[in-house]
């Protein structure tokens, strides 16, 4: 459970901790033991995605039946704007963390036929003006789930796309201040509708793949 000290993440480990045990990933040592003292069966594996270098995975996880991706950085920016600073921190959480995490889990999912969630945005699917860096980093996070997709189902590997539109999460609140508007919860999905698209991916019958899914907060005027 990547990013699990997150909105979203946070909301997911819950939901899945009464089916799993979990592994708690993140940069914030402090914060993940937090979570996991509320967690019935949860151990932490501190990563920073940010960081090119991935530490080795805990001996334990020689199996993993589920890898779930939840961590993320934005930053708003046109192309002319954007800092190459903002474009290499985007990228190194969005895309390259994640690539790597999950290449050093790939033996433990094909030893389980696990899953692989990729919790993205509906970034990646609209227009990307005045957001380029992230925009294009979510971009390219599912051209990476595609691949993995194509690549791992061979060998027993599931891979899902998870596209939300905005949740109602403190990156959000962050996003609502840089774009210099209202935050407006009741507008946007509630980080638990997320994590029930988790389980609702992990429920699916066992002749059944979900590539992608997409959840829009309910339109109110």
């Amino acid at each position: 459970m990547v990013g699990a000290t997150g909105g979203i993440g946070a909301e997911v480990a819950a939901a899945l901790a009464e089916r799993y045990a979990l592994w708690l990933v993140g940069r914030d040592e402090t914060a993940l033991k937090e979570s996991a003292g509320t967690l019935p069966d949860a151990h932490c594996w501190i990563v920073d995605l940010a960081n090119s270098d991935i530490p080795d995975k805990p001996p334990e996880l020689s199996s993993v039946d589920v890898l779930v991706h939840c961590a993320g950085v934005f930053q708003l920016g046109s192309v002319s704007e954007t800092d190459p600073t903002a474009w290499r921190e985007l990228f190194a959480v969005n895309l390259f963390g994640v690539a790597g995490l999950t290449q050093s889990l790939l033996p433990a999912l094909r030893a389980a036929r696990g899953r692989v969630i990729l919790v993205n945005s509906t970034a990646a699917l609209g227009p990307p003006a005045n957001r380029v860096a992230y925009a294009a980093s979510k971009t390219a996070l599912r051209v990476f789930a595609e691949a993995l997709h194509r690549e791992e189902l061979p060998n027993g590997v599931r891979v899902t796309s998870i596209y939300p539109g905005r949740v109602a999460t403190p990156m959000q609140q962050s996003v609502r201040r840089m774009e210099g508007g209202r935050y407006e919860p009741e507008r946007y999905l509630n980080p638990g509708s997320v994590a029930d698209a988790v389980r609702s991916v992990l429920a699916a019958p066992g002749d059944t793949h979900l590539t992608e899914l997409v959840i829009e907060p309910e339109w109110r005027p």
